[in-house]
Parts: structure tokens; sequence; C-alpha cells
């Protein structure tokens, strides 16, 4: 039995012309819709703006498990002077959810601070090539969220919410603006192991299923199921698709919705067509050496983040909407509950290179005033000491910066308190980072919505206030 016709149920032509919309008009227009859709790559998708973008694409640099803002970008030298003691009285009252701010012992920096390019941006020495690119580089010094443990922080810094299952940032891109490509998904992700938070961190939640993430494997078949089996030939796989999309189709006319079986439907006829695109976008042996060392690909240590950030550029190059890179999956990452400082410095070699490759890059092919990069994790790390060596989670105030893409580069915002436990200056939560990102996407935040629930939900949610940083735009 069919899973779509139930208890044998079948339709003659009469039933499915009847059901499907009363005549043979209604199938006409409803085959130049179905071509209007499929030349836009997604046949589900809004594809409006409210305003001009900025940007055409996003790259989102997670770095998963939380770094140091005091390690990375925001630096703090009073922790050196109050080093192995207790913080002074006004932090006694702190409400953090694994440190007790009464007892917990200053833990200074290891770090050396420089100012970088002609903005003089203070970044640590962890990165040794990301300062040529500094002037690209807005940091935000002071977003803040009120979560502590790993999956409802990612949760809430890809969904604006510390619920599981709620649409991520790209899916609400995709759901907003459809694809660029009609051959290559609109949103996908690239992750160098398991995350906290499952797969739904960067899910579509209540969005139709046709706004879901494509995940791009960095060993084996980039991309699982593609292939078709070697005893078929091209014709056969075609007519073996045409038939079911028919019995697909002639069930999902005569439903309300089924947006899952909407999405599957899309999704076969860009399977297809991926068969001959994804393979070719991440074929690196056509790039020069020259690209593969401005990546880092030369070198075992920076060769897989390196790989990823090449492999972003060529899928934005090729009209991906929303890349999502992660690093520090399948391990403590940048969770450094202990040996901080030098768990910070081997990740500031396996990215650094990467990441500066990836800006230069994209400037450099006239890419990164299109291209908007995002680089953060999902919380910052105490100024206080966990065991001897470690620093623990702290979402009151971190570091997360932006380049690229309407951003005004070279620029500091917001600011933490002397030993950066708070966002004390411009405090920026992540509603407003999401405001600002489908701002310079030419989407109003406010009016991207959709119904779920008897409500008309948004990425920014409907309870509060957001705003887009307007200080950190070009």
């Amino acid at each position: 039995m069919h899973p779509h016709f139930p208890n044998g149920q079948t339709f003659s032509r009469r039933d499915f012309l009847r059901r499907a919309g009363m005549g043979i008009g209604s199938l006409a227009f409803l085959d130049l819709l179905s071509r209007e859709a499929r030349a836009a790559g997604n046949p589900l998708a809004a594809a409006v703006t409210h305003h001009a973008p900025r940007a055409k694409a996003v790259i989102s640099l997670f770095m998963h498990g939380g770094p140091s803002q005091v390690d990375t970008f925001d630096p703090k030298p009073l922790l050196a002077k109050y080093a192995g003691q207790t913080l002074p009285a006004s932090f006694a009252n702190l409400n953090l959810e694994f440190t007790k701010t009464s007892t917990a012992k200053v833990l200074a920096s290891k770090r050396t601070f420089k100012k970088c390019g002609n903005s003089g941006l203070e970044m640590s020495d962890i990165f040794e090539h990301l300062p040529r690119v500094a002037d690209e580089l807005a940091v935000v010094r002071s977003c803040y969220h009120t979560e502590f443990n790993h999956a409802p922080a990612l949760y809430m810094a890809h969904s604006g919410t510390r619920l599981m299952g709620r649409p991520s940032l790209g899916a609400w891109a995709m759901y907003g603006l459809g694809s660029a490509s009609e051959n290559l998904p609109g949103y996908v992700v690239m992750r160098d192991g398991p995350l906290k938070g499952g797969p739904t961190t960067y899910g579509s939640g209540f969005l139709p299923a046709i706004y879901s993430a494509t995940e791009l494997r960095m060993t084996g078949a980039p991309i699982l199921y593609l292939d078709k089996p070697d005893t078929m030939g091209a014709d056969d796989q075609r007519r073996v698709l045409d038939f079911s999309q028919q019995l697909n189709r002639q069930y999902l006319a005569a439903q309300n919705d089924d947006s899952h079986l909407a999405a599957r439907i899309a999704a076969y006829e860009l399977a297809y067509r991926m068969q001959s695109a994804a393979p070719e976008a991440v074929d690196l042996s056509k790039e020069p050496d020259s690209v593969k060392s401005l990546y880092g690909l030369d070198h075992d240590v920076t060769r897989p983040f390196g790989t990823q950030c090449l492999n972003a550029r060529r899928l934005v190059e090729r009209g991906v909407r929303f890349v999502q890179l992660y690093h520090g999956g399948g391990g403590d990452g940048w969770d450094t509950h202990g040996g901080n400082d030098s768990k910070h410095v081997r990740n500031g070699r396996q990215v650094d290179k990467p990441i500066a490759g990836l800006i230069a890059d994209l400037k450099a092919r006239g890419l990164l005033e299109s291209t908007l990069i995002i680089w953060g994790g999902e919380f910052g790390r105490t100024p206080t000491s966990e065991g001897s060596d470690g620093r623990d989670h702290s979402p009151y105030g971190y570091s997360v910066w932006m380049a690229g893409g309407g951003i005004k580069g070279g620029t500091v915002f917001g600011a933490t308190d002397d030993f950066g436990f708070k966002a004390v200056e411009n405090p920026v939560q992540v509603r407003d980072l999401h405001a600002t990102i489908l701002h310079l996407l030419g989407l109003q935040h406010d009016k991207l919505t959709y119904y779920f629930q008897g409500l008309q939900q948004r990425l920014t949610q409907v309870d509060g206030e957001s705003r887009v940083i307007k200080e950190i735009l070009a």
C-alpha cells in the first residue's frame, strides 16, 4: 500500500482533474506557478525583500562551546591585577548557575592583546592572520542572554529562544528570500562533529520543511544518498522520478496542507539537479595551490576548518543563500572548563588562517560587499577560574563580530564591565543581532512572520523589543 494512498485509494484522471483545480485551465496556471517556483529553486519561499539588501548571502562561523571574550576580543587588564583574588563586593550577588561569584577567584588571561589595522581594533595573540583583516571586522562586545547550559544557549543563539524546535536564523532567511540557486540547496550546514543541541539547533522548526538545512559532509560522499545506482541510466532515473512526482502531486492536490510532502517533491527535483551541481561545487581540486594555501589546506592543523571555509566561498559564489559552519563539535571544542589557555591557543590556530583567508578571498573576488560573515559562540566564559585553569559558562557579556555585507569595519560596539563579566554599555541581546542580520538581507524583522499556534511568529519573537544595531552598519 502506498503511504499517500491509504486503504488502497486510487484516483482516476477525471478525479484528479476535479480535485487538482477543477479543470485544465487551473492545471495550466499551476504549471506556470511551478515553473516560476523551480526557477527560484524553492517552491514555497516568499522571495521578497522589504528594502534594498546590503547582503545577498550569509556565512556563519559558529564556535561551538563558547569562546572566552577576555582571551579573544575583549581585553581586561584588571584581571592581571586581581589574579587569584576574589572579585570586588559589587560582583558578589551575580546570579550565575555554576559559579559562586562571592568566592570565585579571578583568572588572568595569558594572552597578549594588540591593536590591529588602521582602526586599532584589539584582538589577542591567538590570532596571527586575522589582524591583517581587522579593518573589515565590527566587534560587538556587549552581547548577552540568560542561558547557562549549552543546548538552550545554542537554541537561543540560532533561533532567539531557549526552546527546542524553533526555526533557526538560516531557515528564516530561506523563508524570507528563497534560494538564489536552481541546482543547489539554499541553506547548507557543515560541522566537524555533533552539537550539544543536536540537529534541531539549525532546523526549520514550525516553518515548512522545505526550509531545512542540507548537511554537507566533510568525509565520504558530500551529500548522502545523492548518487544514482550504477545499474540505472540517466533516462531511467528521470522516468522513475517523473512517475513518483506525478503520484505525489496528485495526492498533494487533494490535501489542504502537507508541507512535508511539498518539501519532498521539491527535494526530489533538487536532488536530481544536484547530482551534477553539488560535486562540482565542492570539488576543490581545480582551486589553485595559492588559494588552498590561503585557507590553510596545506597544513594538517588548519585543513579541516579551511576546507569548510573554502567550500563556503564556492557555495555562496554559486548562489547558496546561507552557509553555517561549526568548529569545536565532537569534543570539548571552545568549552574550556579546564586548560582554558591551551585550548584557546589550539582552537585559534585551527580557525585563524582559514577565516582570514576567507575574508581576503571574498574581498579579492568582489564578494565581501554582498556576503555577511558572522563569528561567535553560544555564550562567553567567566573571568574567574574553574579549577586551576578553566573558565565556566557565562552568557551575561560576550563578543561576536561581523564583517562584509554592509558592516562598518574596524568598529567596536558596546562594552562589558572592567572584569568582562556583564554587558554594561549598549547591551545587545540575541534578537538584536538577528534583527540586524535580517536587515542587512533586506528583511524587516517584525514583518517577516509565519502564522503558528494562533500567533504571527517571528525570529525576533513576539514579546519584547528588538532593534537593528545601526552603529555597526556602513
